[in-house]
């Protein structure tokens, strides 16, 4: 989905009801306190705007069935989700509004079926009422696991609205999870998110560098995230010229000097000049795939492939390559991922397992364009998955 807002876009940062009552450690319910008390959400998001914001986030980033659960207020899951989303949007005077997400309620397993389609459905149940309450564009904020990222971003492709992402990384760009964030932008401007971005840990200085170092391979627009009023103009300007055109101001109060300076840049997106049509993506890292990229073997799949993927990790082969016979196949190459350092190429004359395939795997999978499906079928789900037709 293209970026359909104006540039630059300056959002704050209040994404959950916590960032809003300071984590009070007195308050049972954050997301209760405040719609009782609407003027703290109200006062912060007008001052917000007045000082120079162009789009605003809901409140809702901490909204989960198992949280909410934990502190007896479950019943409340749609209306938090709808008051606050409305609430903001009254103080928005017309400006976006975006729906926040924080990652899904924990799951015991972390790769295949059950896991993509349990995050999912969870992501997409929020996205809808969000949707409904009348927000613009959903942020995911704070994921570091890129099967969530991705089941994030297929939910608010399903409920047709824009989602940008936001990963917290480490100085090299690496999620908690060990996600490397130019794999993640590359899997997920694939899969159709409309912006992409990061909040270094580290500092601004680090963010800067690592938008310098995205900007190459980016085909949607890039999120900075600061605590802007912490941050000198110079860093801010960096920011912009490095490739930044969103902007998301973690600061607890903002400074209007600095929203104001960012709202002057003159910025406009411009995608990368040559798109990275071969580049591969494991949840750990990108692969730039050579013109005519070696193939393994093919690998039968199974329950336990570890130790035939580990040997092929020292191998020539550009890609580890799979023909795949059934759904369950689907399922075992997704559960045997992560025991590979290599991109993943596939061949099925399935097209249910090859939509399996590319919904379950979490990263950007090579498909051999000889299978025997229906060219138009075979384009339409490599499209709606983001993977490489080779």
């Amino acid at each position: 989905m293209s970026f359909p807002f104006e540039l630059p876009m300056i959002a704050d940062g209040a994404g959950t009801c916590g960032d809003l009552s300071g984590d009070d450690p007195d308050v049972v319910c954050c997301e209760n306190t405040i719609l009782r008390n609407p003027q703290k959400l109200t006062e912060s998001k007008t001052r917000f705007l007045a000082g120079g914001g162009t789009a605003l986030l809901a409140p809702t980033g901490h909204i989960t069935h198992t949280r909410l659960e934990d502190l007896g207020y479950d019943d409340e899951f749609s209306a938090f989700l709808t008051d606050l989303t409305r609430l903001t949007a009254e103080c928005s005077d017309g400006r976006p509004v975006g729906g926040v997400l924080c990652p899904s309620d924990p799951i015991a397993s972390e790769y295949g079926q059950n896991v993509m389609e349990s995050a999912y459905f969870d992501h997409l149940e929020k996205i809808t009422l969000l949707k409904d309450a009348g927000t613009s564009f959903i942020l995911l904020k704070d994921f570091s696991k890129l099967w969530d990222m991705r089941a994030g971003v297929l939910a608010a492709a399903t409920a047709e609205l824009p989602v940008f992402v936001l990963l917290n990384v480490d100085e090299e760009g690496k999620t908690e999870t060990d996600t490397d964030y130019i794999a993640a932008l590359i899997t997920l401007q694939s899969l159709g998110a409309s912006a992409f971005g990061i909040h270094c840990t580290a500092g601004t200085d680090d963010t800067a560098l690592l938008i310098k170092k995205a900007h190459p391979h980016a085909e949607i627009p890039l999120i900075a995230a600061a605590a802007f009023s912490e941050t000198e103009l110079s860093q801010l300007h960096h920011l912009a010229e490095n490739g930044a055109s969103v902007f998301l101001d973690l600061s607890a109060q903002p400074d209007r000097s600095k929203l104001q300076f960012l709202k002057a840049q003159r910025i406009r997106f411009d995608a990368a000049e040559e798109k990275d049509s071969y580049a591969a993506a494991n949840f750990r890292e990108a692969f730039f795939l050579p013109d005519f990229p070696e193939f393994s073997e093919p690998i039968p799949c199974g329950y336990d492939m570890s130790d035939e993927l580990i040997d092929l990790d020292d191998s020539s082969a550009d890609a580890v390559y799979f023909h795949l016979n059934s759904t369950d196949d689907a399922s075992f190459l997704a559960e045997n991922a992560a025991m590979s350092y290599l991109p993943f190429a596939i061949h099925t004359n399935d097209p249910t397992t090859l939509e399996a395939a590319l919904r379950y795997y979490q990263g950007r999978l090579i498909v051999d364009s000889h299978c025997d499906i229906d060219e138009d079928e075979l384009h339409e789900l490599a499209a709606k998955y983001g993977a490489i037709l080779y």
